[in-house]
């Protein structure tokens, strides 16, 4: 006898709800464990490619590479990455490049890079014109000094002479008759930018709005461009040129980081603070209290001047201006620089720092430099002069400081020929 039993229909529907239900879960969960491997090895795809950005930089900076040439890096990562770097310059900063892909992922970095002493930084390099270098006053040398084979001597300023217990705080090495050279193309690029046809290429802004201007370096350079340029209650940060035929005047309501200002003079009036090149052909003057943060650089490359343009003397003396003067209290964290090619003696100063002023980082000479305050670092020149009450003292240090034990040892500066194979990151860019 045969029992049959009827299954309902809502069971059986039941039952493909049921099926139903599961096969979404391990679909989801399938779908979740794909998602999951995905983000994964994505996120390991974008690590990588990042990580490469900063191998590349520092592979990059082992190995001799040209200007504006993109140079490949091999990768060492598991994941190939593509490395690609190039070279060129912002203002007179050595600027690099790093794009790294994997894909379609994407990275770039850009960095000023700087030149470091491989061994000590050298407080003092004066040139050796068979002369000595005169202390007196409050002068102070602390640090390693090359000088002329006559070495250090004390002297005396209208009763202030030197009162140390030494001449040196350091070692005293032999100085040569030139000053260290520059790097050849640093030297190329700041002829370049002081040179009197000299126009910048990018997109040229003939007016700037309320709130400023904002530029990345990663999208092309803006232009400020006119005669005179006074920038006055303005933010400018970033890949921006400023640059006039006559002057640049930067008034103290003025914010700019990381630009560069390129005209023959330029004024940068008491208490401006930012961070920024200021390339001149003729003179830059810096007011009281300004603070300029590193990287900063002041740099002027004097035109030719006539034969008798260095010979003034008496009263004339005390009436030329100097190519950078640096006003009391005025602090510059970077480079200030000066070259003049002329073979005329002179006997005036080339760069002028007054009581109180300070530089941390290096100053570069090519002529006179009167030092009355402090240099937190190295200073190279062909000789110093102090004019005091109508008098010219040659190869006088009067009451300036030099230290070059007070500079953080992860300072990067100017790009000297020896400092060639051994540069560092200055700062990252954005």
């Amino acid at each position: 006898m045969k029992l049959t039993q009827k299954i309902h229909a809502g069971a059986l529907q039941f039952v493909l709800f049921i099926g139903a239900v599961v096969a979404l879960l391990l679909m989801a969960f399938i779908l979740l464990s794909f998602t999951h491997s995905h983000f994964d090895n994505k996120t390991d795809t974008y690590v990588a490619v990042v990580k490469s950005a900063d191998f590349g930089m520092k592979a990059a900076l082992k190995i001799p590479m040209a200007l504006n040439v993109e140079t490949a890096v091999r990768s060492e990562t598991d994941i190939p990455v593509a490395i690609s770097v190039k070279r060129d310059f912002w203002g007179v900063f050595e600027r690099r490049t790093v794009t790294t892909s994997h894909g379609n992922t994407k990275y770039q970095k850009t960095a000023l890079i700087g030149g470091k002493d491989k061994q000590e930084l050298p407080a003092l390099y004066v040139n050796d014109h068979q002369r000595p270098v005169i202390l007196a006053g409050n002068a102070m040398i602390t640090g390693t000094a090359f000088l002329p084979e006559q070495g250090l001597k004390m002297g005396n300023i209208h009763g202030n002479s030197y009162h140390r217990s030494s001449l040196l705080f350091g070692q005293q090495k032999k100085s040569d008759s030139l000053l260290p050279k520059l790097s050849p193309e640093l030297d190329a690029q700041i002829a370049k930018l002081t040179h009197t046809n000299y126009v910048p290429e990018g997109r040229v802004w003939r007016s700037i709005q309320q709130d400023g201007l904002q530029n990345s370096f990663t999208e092309p350079t803006a232009i400020i461009r006119d005669r005179i340029v006074r920038l006055t209650d303005v933010d400018l940060t970033g890949n921006i040129i400023v640059s006039a035929s006559y002057k640049i005047i930067v008034e103290a309501d003025a914010h700019l980081q990381d630009v560069v200002l390129i005209a023959p003079e330029i004024e940068i009036q008491n208490w401006v603070k930012g961070s920024f090149q200021a390339i001149a052909s003729e003179s830059i003057s810096v007011g009281k209290k300004c603070e300029l943060y590193y990287p900063s650089a002041l740099i002027v490359k004097k035109k030719q001047v006539s034969a008798n343009a260095g010979n003034a003397s008496g009263t004339q003396t005390f009436q030329v201006k100097p190519a950078i003067y640096l006003d009391a209290y005025a602090k510059v964290r970077g480079m200030v620089v000066t070259l003049d090619d002329s073979k005329q003696p002179q006997y005036t100063p080339q760069i002028k720092l007054d009581m109180e002023s300070k530089v941390i980082g290096e100053v570069y000479c090519s002529k006179n430099l009167e030092l009355k305050g402090r240099v937190n670092g190295a200073v190279a020149t062909d000789g110093f002069i102090a004019l005091e009450d109508g008098s010219v003292y040659q190869n006088h240090l009067y009451n300036g400081s030099i230290n070059s034990t007070n500079l953080d040892a992860s300072y990067a500066g100017l790009l000297l020929a020896s400092r060639e194979q051994n540069k560092k990151v200055m700062k990252w860019l954005y």
